[in-house]
């Protein structure tokens, strides 16, 4: 879509018309430009035995191959994560100035693996639940050996979003309730999970829980309410 939006911006009218087809993000390209960046959401050498174990189950559930070689339709998949969203000005800056801009995703910018967020996100579009296996890495800590409540925190809010996002197209995060229930130790791999709750016209209201990977014992519950928002005016137009 950015693609088409590139080829228009001399072409006030055809981008102004482009804006109105905004489409979710499951029917999106995953990453729009050319050049595939790096996805950080691939398995590295920081990854623990059980993050490598949780991550090839849910990976198993995305394999679309039989064994005759032909496709299958599967309810799963895995979503890439990249470091950066593409950054926005109000009156439509060139396209090559927005991609050479310095913003960097939060959860993404940090040079050291393993130190802060691994995560993969795998989403269910037919159940609109997703699920996120997340490593905490040392850099993260709060209390003395437990993971920071605001990093909890920004990892709910990202993967709530990610499937708000997934199902709807563009969102911002409207309320966030979290409950602790118990104190996460630093350096483990729990199991973020995420569920579309309802939709009420722009509002998407998102339930979600992080376990252990046994899902036997409960860290944290939250909800989580998004509101789908129009990019129409970062583009510059007025309707």
């Amino acid at each position: 879509m950015l693609g088409h939006i590139a080829r228009s911006l001399g072409r006030p009218k055809l981008l102004q018309s482009s804006l109105h087809s905004i489409r979710p993000v499951s029917m999106m390209p995953l990453w729009p430009l050319s050049s595939q960046p790096r996805d950080f959401s691939q398995p590295n050498s920081t990854w623990s035995p059980e993050m490598c174990k949780v991550y090839n189950h849910y990976n198993a559930l995305c394999d679309t191959d039989t064994e005759n070689g032909e496709k299958k339709r599967v309810p799963w998949r895995k979503l890439p994560s990249y470091n950066r969203s593409i950054k926005y000005a109000t009156g439509g800056i060139h396209l090559s100035k927005m991609i050479k801009a310095q913003a960097r995703l939060f959860t993404r910018n940090f040079k050291e693996q393993g130190a802060t967020f691994e995560y993969v996100v795998f989403v269910n579009k037919e159940e609109k639940r997703c699920v996120c296996v997340f490593q905490a890495g040392h850099l993260l800590e709060g209390a003395p050996g437990y993971v920071h409540g605001g990093a909890i925190a920004t990892m709910i809010d990202t993967v709530t979003g990610t499937l708000a996002g997934f199902l709807s197209g563009p969102i911002m995060t409207a309320n966030l309730n979290i409950n602790y229930r118990n104190p996460m130790p630093l350096g483990s791999v729990v199991l973020i999970h995420s569920a579309l709750d309802q939709i009420e016209r722009k509002k998407q209201y998102i339930t979600c829980k992080v376990t252990s990977t046994d899902e036997s014992k409960l860290y944290t519950e939250a909800t989580a309410l998004f509101v789908a928002i129009s990019v129409d005016h970062l583009f510059g137009s007025q309707n």
